[in-house]
């Protein structure tokens, strides 16, 4: 080897952070080897549009790194680093075609007064809704921080069901199974009260009617109303930074540029990695990927060194829909027909109601670029003024859901081709449709660049076919399937490799567990 490492991580994703920061802290010798120009995989900043103008490229809510047992540990050395939170008390919300909105604020008094403008009825649901979760959340929530199945996991499973009682506990199962329509029509009468639940699983590859849905609903919606919405002030580039620092600051290394493009086997154990350059870095104890699946059976091991089973797994692998990220550099803020306080909410979702995802989401299945998809609008420099120069903002849109390899459009108004091709048509579309919410958007556009499902996957492979969170994660690849079953504690068949990232079990968001829980079972 040209050096040697206690342990080599591919990949400087969130959770391969982590790790390399819990590994190098205890004193072991670490790397990470990253193929782009930057760290961070899907939680990158950049002045994609004009200087100044700081966007984060993909992932931007911190809400669950926050709440992870490596922020816990480590948050004195990480805002040491650099890191600093800022939080909207006005965490999302909803628009709708006849310039109504609808919002949710960790105030209650506002909270209550949005609810009750359409129903009654529907503000005490959203408060019971509240007790309920406030009184299961402590059960049902450590299972996400811990290794499905795990005798850890039993115990939190046991414990629920003697303080909840089977009954309850079974009533709680039976929600998050739920779809969101299902979900929503339970608890809310109101159209415009139940659309705003849906646009939560719809980022994790759950249209309205699939089943499983209502667990990202009901923990997002309840868990920003208590907390607000969290972003990393300056970019999430700034946390995945101090991460890095953390590794380097105890002698480890962070490199860029760093293509691998093979996990050296010897005698059924990962010993090493090769790089597209030729230079091999070798592992003492672990290599851990930062990957998915598919890339370890289709480029980085050769197929004699795993068993059948494990790749005919890992091709069988699903991913979900594609996304189309698109960065505005404006002169102004947005100026909703909802009204003047929409322009602060974090996210503002627009569907609008839950037909109209749920017909995106049959045709984004089908191949069809859709005539109304889904749009998550972040507003990120309205609570953090260092993301836009003096008097101008950031808009960051997440464009819900397309197809990779698309064979019509609904409209017959774009042709089809690559995504080089037809993302600015497809971006005008975008554009569009927010004006219908917020008319100034377009004589306000000082620069916008768009990032389409294609450059998703060219910019970080693990994005597979666009989709942004590695994997759908509908519930027959989550939870104990979560890559496939029999590999859901992060083990790969060959000795001494560990695969973590969003293709394994809590899955997408930045939620810094599976980084966390490798980097453990290494030291143990």
């Amino acid at each position: 080897m040209d050096e040697q490492y206690d342990v080599v991580i591919i990949g400087s994703g969130h959770n391969g952070l982590v790790a390399g920061a819990k590994l190098a802290h205890k004193g072991l010798k670490v790397v990470v080897l990253e193929s782009e120009g930057t760290i961070g995989g899907a939680a990158r900043t950049a002045e994609i549009t004009q200087p100044g103008f700081h966007h984060d490229l993909y992932a931007t809510n911190i809400g669950l790194f926050l709440g992870s047992p490596f922020y816990q540990e480590y948050q004195s050395q990480l805002h040491q680093n650099g890191f600093d939170i800022v939080t909207s008390d006005r965490p999302y919300s909803n628009v709708f075609p006849d310039g109504d909105g609808i919002g949710v604020y960790q105030d209650r008094e506002k909270t209550d007064a949005m609810f009750r403008k359409y129903s009654p009825q529907d503000a005490d649901s959203f408060w019971e809704l509240l007790r309920y979760f406030q009184k299961t959340v402590g059960h049902f929530a450590p299972l996400m921080q811990m290794e499905l199945p795990s005798f850890k996991a039993a115990k939190q499973l046991l414990s629920m069901v003697r303080n909840l009682g089977m009954g309850e506990s079974l009533n709680l199962v039976q929600l998050i199974l739920k779809s969101t329509r299902q979900f929503s029509e339970d608890y809310f009468t109101h159209p415009k009260t139940r659309a705003l639940f849906i646009p939560w699983a719809f980022h994790l590859d759950y249209g309205p009617d699939v089943t499983g849905g209502a667990t990202f609903s009901f923990l997002e919606s309840l868990s920003d109303h208590l907390n607000g919405l969290s972003i990393s002030r300056g970019g999430v580039g700034n946390l995945m930074h101090s991460i890095a620092k953390i590794i380097e600051n105890h002698g480890g290394k962070v490199l860029t540029q760093q293509e691998v493009t093979e996990i050296i086997i010897e005698n059924g154990k990962a010993i090493g990695v090769k790089t597209a350059s030729g230079e091999t870095f070798g592992a003492k104890k672990a290599v851990i990927g930062n990957i998915t699946p598919t890339q370890i059976v289709n480029s980085l091991i050769k197929e004699q060194h795993l068993p059948s089973s494990y790749i005919q797994k890992a091709k069988r692998y699903r991913y979900g829909a594609g996304t189309m990220m698109l960065h505005f550099a404006l002169d102004k803020p947005l100026e909703w027909n909802a009204g003047e306080d929409f322009s602060n909410f974090g996210y503002v979702h627009i569907g609008p109601y839950t037909d109209d995802i749920s017909a995106t989401f049959d045709q984004a299945q089908r191949g069809i670029l859709p005539d109304n998809p889904m749009l998550v609008v972040g507003q990120q420099s309205r609570s953090d003024r260092t993301r836009a120069p003096e008097g101008k903002e950031t808009l960051w849109v997440q464009v819900r859901a397309l197809p990779f390899s698309p064979t019509a459009d609904s409209r017959n108004e774009i042709a089809i081709g690559d995504w080089g091709s037809m993302k600015q048509h497809y971006a005008e579309r975008v554009i569009d449709k927010i004006a219908d919410y917020a008319p100034n958007i377009k004589q306000n556009i000082l620069d916008f660049a768009v990032l389409s499902p294609a450059d998703l996957m060219r910019h970080n492979r693990n994005l597979v076919n666009g989709d942004s969170v590695s994997g759908s994660h509908q519930i027959s690849q989550n939870y104990i399937f979560r890559p496939f079953p029999g590999h859901s504690r992060y083990k790969t068949p060959i000795k001494n490799l560990w695969m973590i990232g969003a293709a394994t079990w809590p899955g997408a968001g930045l939620n810094a567990i599976s980084g966390y829980l490798v980097a453990d079972h290494i030291l143990k």
